[in-house]
């Protein structure tokens, strides 16, 4: 008996297949190819970054042991578990006029550990040489080089000179300009007694997990009679130390759904326009014997041939650009792993996508296949209009556009998905407001004027302790009736908020070990609130009461500590009933009863963990005329700048006060923003390109499958200006439902992120504003590809004469 022996024809139809249809081949090719590139791309740059910082931070400082004398400073950098250490005693922050100085003593070794930058020039010496920023520099309008004498207010109001021997290139547009200054200006200005703060790493910890090296420091800190209070983790080393830290991997995983999305709806189209195209051909394949599961194997065949090329092709591609990107951050633990996960990835979107396509081709019968062509694949025309009817090159579109809705519904999803994400993308970046998420974090006004705390000038404490300090200020308070009348005369202030209250140290009924040990830490501020103030913010009270008259008769006090931190450092938990013993300024204790919890008005106040009364105040100091510690200028928004230049003229006028600007933050804030807009809209340039692409496949297949087509139209007396007008007309509704798409679904889907992000109030108010040049931009180039496409296409159609194409099949 003999037997049809075709064990290796399907392999052979999906070869011919193939050749016979390159163009698809090439525009799927390209099309994975570049999936699997951008995705693998994406998280080798991303886990890239991580791993350099990994690497970065082996060499950097994993702990902070604060409050030390210089013995004991010695004693630890001698201990054989440290391998390198550095010490740094911060010495204020003072703000001169528009800009602030941080001053500080570091030396060479802590330098390196916290990497302040590249320096130019020669750690300082003597007492008057300083390292400065460069910005600094730039910001008073100098030179940025060494040697130069500055004359500078180092923020006990007299202005020295001052020798350049460093200058510090970094970037910094805050305003806020580091000074380092010498172990012989430290010496002065702490009478030869410093209290170091000493940054170490160490020794042999590069494969300890977190858990294991905070064991290993807390080993030291009690080897060398140090209090756990004493000791602090370096946040970004702790936090940032995870080879895949999950948030990362959630971002990568986020913006690869996305492009294996936009990939998904271009490789249907482009097999579901082939499978209609070869519908006959299939056809006669099932008329001499080929079953339905041949049909779907040669389909199949057909996307792993293609996937099999486009996907190493990809991969290799995304490994090169993620090492050029990041080459100090290649690892192959991380980077082979991520080449398999991103290739299965986008074989797996690959054989989902052909599914339909697949089952279209394989369930057409014989007798169906040999009379179906593209006209009728989209649903049978119903000839029930008119039989006259006037043909324009606009109808001919419409006509055409209708032929295969599924086809012109793909291309419209795919190039919808792309405004879809432009629309949020834009509208979350247009719509958020620097202004209000620096209010959030600034509180209320536009300028703070407040009270010097004691640690922006190290010269002047002498012995005395921070509340000794703050009462003395107090005591000549330089926030007095006449300042409040020259702030509230400038022009645009429309009010100054005035908070009062005072600094006093505290018993608390309960404490740990360390609080007892050391009562001069347990200095906290007591915010004097008014009885317009209390009911002005009732609502944060959270358990007890808030009524002012109860508050001054019982003499009770409100305590606020959500983040629990008196607990984590005194070993508090403030509770109803609590009394709280507080020293005042005569060497007597006034009792204050907990009477109610509350969650702290966020009003620009530092970490204020106790409020009462403000006709309390006087019990705790008797000393003190003046309770005033905050003004807080409020004025119209469109006078911010000028009511900012008027406090910086009359500050050089002010003793003993800190101000901060709403402008501050509200520079950092538009830096933080900008550094988020290229990501964000770099991954909806991508994507977009997934769609122009499958616009692009669609266009030109229906020329050149039509150009028989387009043939006899022109024999029967077609120009070649309305054969343009009807590329154009067809190419223009692809862009108009686009357009639509966007404008529609786009405009509600950015909507509501922005809603949502607004109830969350991670970025402060959120208010929706449309966004108008994304928006104009997008529809822009996709009018840009009509034009092109429409030249284009009259010009192929041209390079055939007019029999032949008529001819041709």
């Amino acid at each position: 008996m003999f037997r049809n022996l075709n064990t290796g024809i399907i392999k052979r139809l999906a070869v011919n297949s193939l050749k016979s249809d390159k163009k698809r081949n090439l525009f799927l090719i390209l099309t994975i190819a570049f999936s699997a590139c951008l995705m693998l791309t994406l998280s080798l740059k991303i886990l890239g970054q991580n791993t350099k910082l990994n690497r970065y931070l082996k060499g950097r400082y994993q702990t902070v042991f604060t409050d030390l004398s210089a013995e004991k400073v010695e004693e630890l950098k001698n201990r054989p578990e440290v391998e390198r250490s550095g010490v740094k005693v911060s010495l204020g922050t003072p703000r001169i006029r528009d800009y602030v100085l941080t001053i500080e003593y570091v030396d060479a070794e802590t330098a390196s550990l916290l990497t302040y930058g590249e320096l130019e020039g020669s750690w300082p010496e003597t007492e008057n040489e300083i390292i400065v920023e460069s910005g600094c520099l730039e910001h008073l309008g100098l030179p940025i080089q060494t040697g130069q004498t500055l004359n500078m207010d180092m923020g006990d109001g007299v202005k020295r000179d001052y020798t350049v021997s460093g200058v510090m290139y970094t970037e910094n547009e805050a305003r806020i300009y580091r000074v380092i200054v010498s172990e012989a200006y430290l010496n002065a200005v702490t009478d030869g007694n410093p209290r170091y703060t000493l940054n170490i790493r160490l020794r042999g910890t590069e494969g300890d997990d977190m858990e294991t090296l905070k064991g290993k420091t807390l080993a030291l800190a009690e080897a060398c009679g140090l209090k756990e209070q004493q000791v602090f983790y370096s946040s970004t080393y702790f936090t940032m130390g995870e080879d895949l830290p999950i948030e990362k991997v959630m971002a990568i995983a986020f913006c690869c759904l996305l492009i294996v999305v936009a990939t998904s709806l271009v490789i249907y189209s482009l097999f579901y326009i082939s499978v209609v195209a070869k519908t006959q051909e299939y056809g006669r394949l099932r008329v001499i014997g080929t079953t339905r599961r041949q049909i779907k194997k040669l389909v199949r065949r057909e996307g792993l041939f293609v996937s099999g090329i486009a996907i190493p092709v990809g991969i290799l591609l995304g490994s090169l650009l993620g090492f050029l990107l990041e080459p100090e951050g290649w690892k192959w633990s991380i980077s082979i792993p991520c080449m398999a996960v991103i290739a299965v990835l986008t074989e797996t979107a690959v054989m989902i996508s052909i599914r339909t396509p697949l089952k279209i081709a394989s369930s057409v019968s014989p007798v169906e296949a040999v009379r179906i062509n593209e006209v009728s694949t989209g649903g049978a025309v119903r000839n029930k209009e008119r039989k006259q009817r006037r043909i324009t090159p606009v109808s001919l579109a419409f006509l055409n556009f209708g032929r295969n809705r599924r086809k012109a519904a793909l291309t419209l999803c795919s190039l919808g998905f792309t405004g879809i994400l432009l629309m949020c993308a834009a509208s979350y970046l247009n719509s958020v407001d620097a202004d209000a998420m620096a209010r959030a974090g600034f509180g209320v006004g536009c300028v703070h004027i407040e009270l010097e705390q004691g640690d922006n000038g190290a010269q002047e404490i002498d012995a005395d302790s921070a509340t000794e300090y703050y009462t003395k200020m107090e005591q000549d308070n330089p926030l007095d009736d006449e300042m409040f009348r020259e702030l509230s005369q400038i022009d645009g202030v429309t009010d100054v908020a005035v908070f009062r209250g005072c600094k006093s140290n505290f018993i608390f009924p309960r404490m740990n070990d360390y609080a007892r040990e050391n009562p001069d830490t347990l200095s906290f501020r007591n915010i004097g609130l008014s009885r317009a103030q209390m009911e002005k913010y009732s609502d944060m009270l959270l358990e007890g009461t808030i009524d002012y008259d109860i508050l001054v008769k019982e003499h009770g006090v409100l305590a606020g500590d959500s983040e629990k931190l008196m607990y984590r450092f005194y070993g508090y938990q403030p509770q109803l009933g609590d009394v709280i013993q507080v020293k005042t300024d005569q060497g007597t204790t006034v009792e204050l009863k907990v009477m109610g919890l509350v969650e702290s008005p966020h009003v620009g106040i530092d970490v204020p963990f106790f409020y009462v009364p403000d006709a309390l105040l006087p019990l705790l100091k008797e000393s003190v005329d003046n309770f005033n510690t905050h003004y807080m200028v409020e004025g119209e928004p469109d006078k911010e700048v000028q009511i900012e230049e008027a406090v910086i003229d009359m500050m050089e006028d002010w003793d003993h006060v800190e101000i901060n600007f709403l402008s501050d933050i509200r520079h950092q804030m538009v830096k933080s923003m900008e550094q988020i807009k290229l990501p964000l809209y770099g991954l909806v340039v991508f994507i977009a390109l997934f769609g122009i692409l499958n616009l692009v496949n669609t266009l030109l297949t229906n020329v050149v499958t039509r150009r028989q087509e387009f043939g006899i139209l022109q024999s029967v007396g077609m120009s070649g200006g309305q054969l343009s007008a009807m590329l154009k007309a067809e190419c223009f509704f692809y862009v108009a439902g686009t357009i639509l798409i966007t404008l529609t679904l786009g405009t509600a889907a950015g909507w509501t992120l922005c809603r949502i992000f607004d109830q969350l109030g991670t970025f402060g108010k959120l208010v929706f504003h449309f966004p108008f040049v994304p928006v104009f931009v997008f529809a822009a180039l996709l009018l840009v590809i009509q034009m092109v496409f429409s030249v284009w296409a009259v010009r192929y159609c041209g390079k055939e004469p007019l029999i032949q194409r008529i001819k041709s099949e």
